[in-house]
């Protein structure tokens, strides 16, 4: 089997498993690299498995990241084994007994009140986009993802709410917006109406099209690195991401007395765990919203 249309028979067959775009991507890259080493997966033994193993152990990466690596590798052995190109996936004993040690995960960075409105406040006022965006995902919790999945139309200003796209992790689709973001988000529309918008989706560059989904972390950490927030090549507590002001939220939501389910509930997380998970349906958006705003701090003043 020629090595590119094995991998595109693997990603699509993630692709029919549901797998989120993100992981497949991931998938992709952590496959081809170990197919560089062993062209032919068919005939390669378990030896050969260990002896990658061993290599990547010798590279500059994370324990975290070989165990995504062969996670994938796993995945091609499995599809194989579906396919009736092998009989055995070896892979799995190697990751039992060499990958399953528990590891403590590292932190992330958790950017204070004061940090986060210093971050916003270097944003030259004519970056609309940038202030727009690092605000919004400061205020809403918002995954990546999802960030970037938004729509135009998801986007209410009369009633002041976020219908987020419909993905995996996301099992809340409602999201409020409060007069600080409401004044930033007008702004941006008609700056977005400016660019002469070639697509429907919500954040577009200069160019007219839907932003890189690079961008957003790029432009945190253009304005967060200045301020002594992100180093590019430290360790995780020291680099400032999306996924960093998704934990701002939660901390700031938190300290300001928000009820845990209050909080799950905007983050869009899973409520299957708690017995209030029964009243699920039951809940009032209003009640939330109210909550909401009365908890969500001030990030331009």
């Amino acid at each position: 089997m020629v090595q590119i249309d094995l991998i595109n028979e693997f990603v699509r067959d993630c692709e029919l498993r549901g797998l989120e775009l993100r992981t497949v991507q991931t998938y992709r890259g952590s496959v081809k690299r170990f197919l560089d080493e062993y062209p032919d997966p068919t005939k390669c033994t378990k030896h050969e498995i260990l002896d990658y193993l061993g290599h990547l152990q010798t590279k500059d990466i994370t324990v975290g990241t070989i165990k995504r690596d062969f996670a994938a590798i796993s995945g091609l052995f499995d599809y194989l084994l579906f396919c009736e190109k092998i009989r055995v996936n070896p892979v799995g004993q190697i990751r039992k007994r060499y990958l399953n040690q528990p590891e403590m995960p590292e932190s992330r960075q958790i950017p204070e009140l004061r940090e986060m409105r210093q971050l916003i406040a270097s944003i030259e006022h004519e970056s609309v986009l940038e202030r727009t965006i690092v605000t919004f995902l400061a205020k809403t919790a918002g995954r990546k993802g999802e960030f970037l999945a938004l729509k135009k139309d998801d986007i209410d200003l009369r009633k002041d709410m976020i219908y987020w796209p419909s993905k995996k992790k996301r099992k809340v689709r409602i999201g409020f917006i409060d007069q600080e973001l409401h004044d930033l988000l007008e702004q941006y529309l008609i700056w977005r109406e400016e660019q002469k918008p070639r697509s429907d989706y919500l954040w577009i560059s200069t160019t007219g099209y839907r932003i890189h989904k690079d961008y957003v972390n790029a432009v945190i950490q253009h304005y967060a690195k200045p301020l002594g927030l992100h180093d590019h090549h430290g360790p995780l507590h020291t680099r400032l991401t999306s996924h960093c002001l998704r934990g701002f939220f939660t901390t700031q939501m938190q300290r300001a007395g928000m009820q845990e389910v209050y909080i799950k509930w905007l983050r869009g997380d899973s409520l299957k765990k708690k017995t209030w998970a029964n009243n699920y349906l039951e809940f009032d958006p209003e009640l939330v919203r109210k909550e909401y705003l009365s908890c969500v701090p001030e990030l331009t003043r």
